[in-house]
């Protein structure tokens, strides 16, 4: 068993549904609240345990203390985790009481908006250093460098997407621009019956605008089911998101682009040569 004693405001986050007439209670040590054991079994068998619910009554020393409510998260000390077993919180004077101990084991000092928050790490560091064993964390200081460290993996990111969004053009190009290397003979005895160079160009670039549309709908697909898995790593929960509408907008357009020079710079060249060059090309 462990005793456990809070102010007000570690009070608010561990018990906010607590109504005013047990915070009252519990603070004037007529009251406690709860947190149950970890409920755990090895095979078939359950391990039996402490199980206490409201209204149930605990007695400590020569006091009777009913149960005013129950915790869901272990009130812990510097993050070390939770010894399985059973947490009473109570007031300061039944804490002190019973364990002879009235020192502090974890303090939340929170700065106003203009406090000179150098001059209070370095009193905190000598402060520390009278206190073999005591150390201080700025969740300011812990934010920004998370923030910081979300920049560079964005960074990071970006650099992954525009690396494999250059691959994936070369390969549209490169696809492209065989395609129309593949077929000069054919082009020729197109050529050869009466097309004319505007149906010539017409025909491949609508066809270069199809390569580019499927590509990007495909891309969009699988794009779209990565930001829905991206999403159940953060939150650890499958939902649907946002349609990224403008990023496949911007991806749609540069693959089809793509697509249309890669067809029409060879094109170009090919829509030069003579009907029999192209013919005998392929011969």
């Amino acid at each position: 068993m462990q005793l456990v004693n809070v102010d007000e405001a570690q009070l608010q986050i561990y018990a906010p549904n607590l109504s005013a007439q047990d915070k009252q209670a519990l603070k004037d040590g007529t009251g406690c609240l709860v947190k149950n054991p970890i409920a755990f079994s090895y095979g078939d068998t359950t391990v039996q345990q402490t199980d206490l619910t409201v209204g149930d009554t605990i007695q400590l020393g020569d006091r009777t203390l009913p149960v005013l409510g129950l915790i869901d998260t272990a009130i812990t000390i510097n993050n070390d985790g939770f010894t399985n077993g059973v947490q009473l919180i109570v007031n300061d004077e039944i804490y002190c009481s019973l364990l002879g101990n009235d020192s502090y084991s974890e303090v939340y000092p929170t700065l106003q908006d203009n406090a000179d928050t150098d001059t209070f790490e370095s009193w905190l560091d000598s402060w520390c250093s009278n206190y073999p064993g005591t150390h201080w964390l700025s969740y300011l200081q812990s934010s920004n460098e998370m923030i910081e460290s979300f920049e560079q993996i964005k960074m990071l990111c970006w650099v992954l997407i525009i690396f494999i969004g250059i691959i994936g053009i070369l390969n549209i190009i490169n696809t492209v621009y065989s395609n129309i290397h593949t077929r000069v003979g054919e082009i020729g005895m197109q050529r050869a019956i009466g097309m004319s160079a505007a149906s010539l160009y017409k025909t491949f670039l609508w066809e270069g605008a199809y390569y580019g549309i499927i590509a990007s709908v495909i891309g969009a697909v699988f794009g779209y089911v990565c930001c829905i898995f991206v999403g159940a790593a953060q939150t650890d929960a499958l939902q649907l998101v946002a349609v990224p509408v403008m990023a496949i907008v911007e991806a749609a357009i540069i693959s089809i682009v793509a697509c249309l020079l890669a067809t029409a710079i060879p094109l170009r060249s090919i829509a030069r040569m003579s009907i029999v060059d192209s013919i005998e090309t392929v011969e």
